[in-house]
């Protein structure tokens, strides 16, 4: 404390009784000032204000200036999965002018179903990116083209959404036919279009009530998740795309809970990165995606990875089981044909699989029949073979038509398979009673290992 003239206010000594200027006994008490800092030390300090404040607004400026992270889906048309453009705009407003939801919900299927010559993708052929409408609307003239159902259902829902109706995109959750597979390709998914009270099959072309499918709608979100997985099951079937198919596999498993369709797709993401840890965690997701649906699919990929990790017990149980869900299903018919020796040790009342075949629906069973039923004679059983091996790009049926054609055509399938499906390949030969063409495949051209 110092003491100051309440008068005049000229400072006095601690222990002064009157003021020293105008001699007044008006001194009061007062905070000491603050010592006065050196000359240095001040330009010391604002110099480095100035530094500090010029580093803070060069952040500000470069935070301003970076570009903004990227959306957690990247995948194509997740953005906008159904966004109409003027290429369409002739055939929405001709929807407009249908009378009912239903009438609109049929001209819609007529138009598509007219319009397309191309494939929509099934078990034998690659998984195609996620389009836009727009583009899907371009490519259904092309006999070469293939699009999945999934992009076929967000054309239709295109549509008739730009005509005034309240149609969305579902997950279809149970096969069409009785006996068979929800969605053959489960890493794939399965879908259709609700308006109203009406149901429109994309793949077929049909109009049917709501009832006569099982079905669960699906939020915008939920939407972009399953572009996410259609998405991640295309990277990781191209070559050095395994990271991003994995990235968007666990986007779509983080935002789609409700389905099995994205831990499928990550399950192949794991197969297409990760080795023996990828088998264990592609069983893991497979695990996980058949106890949200007991779906033969889902049954028939864990019978894949569970032998790719040498389990023949469990392949053969999850092959059975597939085959139990979906008896008219070829692919589990003939998973189950395969592992027959395995199948008899577990259950020797097992019936075979080759009427399964017989009963199967998909355009290349009739020639994987000829090659186990009696009374075909070995020409048309060759003819049938080769059918099959020219295809045909599952492993699986490439192993059972090349057991059938001598000497085994190794060259077509090595041209045919890499990696995990080469190896796939050979396994399936040595369940089906040739490990010589198996341990032939797995060798160069050359002779070595």
């Amino acid at each position: 404390m110092a003491l100051e003239c309440a008068h005049c206010g000229a400072r006095a000594d601690d222990d002064a009784r009157r003021c020293p200027k105008c001699l007044r006994s008006t001194l009061v008490a007062v905070d000491a000032p603050k010592p006065r800092a050196p000359r240095r030390r001040v330009v010391a300090l604002i110099a480095a204000g100035v530094v500090v404040a010029g580093g803070v607004g060069a952040g500000v400026v470069a935070l301003r200036s970076r570009p903004p992270a990227p959306p957690a889906v990247t995948a194509p048309a997740a953005a906008e999965p159904l966004a109409a453009s003027e290429e369409l705009r002739p055939l929405v407003e001709r929807l407009r002018r249908e009378g009912s939801p239903a009438a609109r919900a049929r001209v819609a299927a007529d138009e598509v179903q007219r319009r397309r010559r191309a494939r929509v993708a099934g078990e034998d052929d690659p998984p195609p990116p996620p389009r836009s409408p727009t583009l899907v609307w371009r490519m259904l003239p092309s006999p070469e083209a293939t699009v999945a159902e999934l992009d076929l259902a967000r054309l239709v829902a295109t549509l008739l959404r730009g005509a005034g109706d309240d149609a969305a995109v579902v997950e279809r959750t149970g096969p069409t036919r009785a006996g068979e597979a929800t969605a053959p390709a489960s890493w794939l998914g399965a879908y259709m279009v609700r308006s109203g009270e009406q149901l429109v099959d994309v793949s077929a072309g049909n109009v049917v009530p709501a009832s006569e499918f099982r079905h669960r709608a699906m939020s915008p979100t939920e939407l972009g998740g399953a572009i996410a997985a259609q998405s991640a099951v295309e990277a990781a079937s191209a070559s050095g795309m395994g990271d991003r198919a994995l990235e968007w596999a666990n986007n779509a498993v983080e935002v789609w809970t409700t389905s099995p369709t994205p831990l499928a797709a990550r399950a192949r993401a794991w197969l297409a990165v990760g080795a023996s840890s990828g088998l264990d965690l592609a069983d893991q997701d497979l695990r996980a995606a058949i106890a949200l649906r007991d779906d033969a699919p889902l049954h028939l990929e864990r019978a894949r990875v569970l032998l790719a990790k040498r389990d023949l017990a469990g392949a053969a149980r999850e092959s059975r089981r597939a085959a139990t869900l979906a008896p008219t299903w070829g692919s589990a018919a003939l998973a189950t044909l395969a592992l027959a020796p395995v199948i008899e040790r577990l259950d020797a009342g097992a019936a075979s699989g080759c009427a399964g075949l017989q009963s199967a629906r998909a355009p290349w069973t009739d020639d994987a029949y000829a090659l186990c039923a009696d009374g075909v004679d070995a020409a048309t059983r060759e003819a049938a073979a080769r059918r099959l091996l020219a295809r045909s790009r599952d492993p699986l049926r490439l192993a059972w038509a090349a057991r059938a054609i001598r000497p085994a055509p190794l060259a077509e399938l090595r041209a045919k398979l890499t990696g995990p499906d080469r190896r796939e390949a050979a396994q399936w030969l040595v369940l089906l009673g040739d490990p010589e063409s198996a341990a032939a495949l797995l060798s160069t051209p050359d002779g070595g290992a």
